[in-house]
Parts: structure tokens; C-alpha cells; sequence
């Protein structure tokens, strides 16, 4: 985890949805939106929502077949 995600002043659900993508891509999971749902624990509208405030300061990202990633954090804006 880059220490870092604290200091960009991201929402709530976007720091947390940070913290669980990190979570997960260290315990070997998929990342696609349908395994993050597993364990989101608020509406899939709000996951969506901090996914998109992820990938607009180019924290996270996602390739053309949906998978997710997380970005180097010399990348973030």
C-alpha cells in the first residue's frame, strides 16, 4: 500500500475501495468489479462512484476486457 492514497483527498469510499483493490491484489484475487462486490460493503452505485474518482486521479484503472488495476503512485494526480 502506498502511503500516499491519504494525502490526495479522495472521499471516503475512494480511499476505501483503494485499500481493498490492494487488499486483494495482494492476496492473488481477480480484480474485476463482480469480486470487489463480494466485499464492498455499500451500494454497487457507491462502488462505482469511487472507482471513478480512482481512475480520474489515475490512481486505478481498468483494461478493455474489465479487469482492474491499480497504478503506480508517481502516476497519481
Amino acid at each position: 500500500m502506498d502511503q500516499a492514497i491519504f494525502r490526495l483527498g479522495l472521499s471516503v469510499p475512494a480511499t476505501s475501495l483503494y485499500l481493498l483493490i490492494d487488499s486483494l491484489s495482494d492476496s492473488g484475487a481477480p480484480l474485476t468489479r463482480e469480486t470487489v462486490l463480494r466485499f464492498w460493503n455499500t451500494s454497487p452505485a457507491e462502488l462505482d462512484l469511487a472507482f471513478t474518482e480512482l481512475v480520474a486521479r489515475r490512481v486505478a484503472g481498468s483494461d478493455p476486457l474489465g479487469a482492474w488495476r491499480l497504478r503506480p503512485g508517481g502516476e497519481w494526480v
